[in-house]
């Protein structure tokens, strides 16, 4: 009988290296998609905003919640594009999220009711919403710029040569190219 082994003897695909990280980045994004479409579709249409601004923000609100799952189906398939929009909904989240937090620290709470009288503790659970809101963005752009990378310390497939072996030796040795120079760091 022929043994037949369990592992692999090639090279592991750069992908490989960082499957959990796009997997819990792809989770974030689910995640915050599911809260930014219920703000956009539940709590926005009955707070005390004004028809003719929530005929402007429910759409965009389900646009942006769209796009998380537009970001999260890049992101399991390994897309280069996922990384730039990742990076871009999460600029745009924080900035609403600041947006709203001034809105609140003025007095005007985005999220009530009309005719309910705003105290501490709604001010401190719209607060803590926007907070987390914020926090996942930022968890999933990480997770996602990570997953994303390639790994560091192995030379890249791209740009290496292959060197015949010197005599004596059983295989070509891989010679990485140079690393190139990166603007703002100081060269010896």
């Amino acid at each position: 009988m022929c043994a037949v082994s369990a592992h692999r003897t090639g090279p592991v695909p750069r992908h490989a290296l960082r499957r959990g990280t796009r997997g819990f980045a792809a989770f974030v994004l689910f995640l915050t998609a599911w809260i930014v479409l219920a703000i956009a579709l539940f709590v926005l249409p009955s707070s005390t905003i004004g028809h003719e601004t929530l005929v402007v923000l429910v759409p965009l609100g389900i646009a942006f919640g769209l796009a998380h799952f537009v970001a999260l189906a890049g992101v399991l398939r390994r897309r280069a594009w996922s990384v730039p929009l990742t990076l871009y909904l999460t600029a745009t989240g924080l900035g609403m999220a600041a947006f709203a937090v001034l809105l609140v620290g003025t007095g005007v709470d985005p999220f009530a009711r009309p005719g309910s009288v705003t105290t501490i503790g709604t001010r401190a659970d719209v607060l803590g919403l926007l907070a987390w809101l914020s926090g996942s963005c930022i968890v999933a752009a990480r997770f996602v710029v990570t997953g994303m990378a390639p790994p560091v310390g192995r030379p890249s497939a791209i740009g290496a040569r292959a060197v015949a072996a010197p005599s004596g030796s059983p295989a070509p040795q891989i010679v990485a190219p140079p690393p190139a120079h990166v603007p703002g760091t100081l060269t010896a």
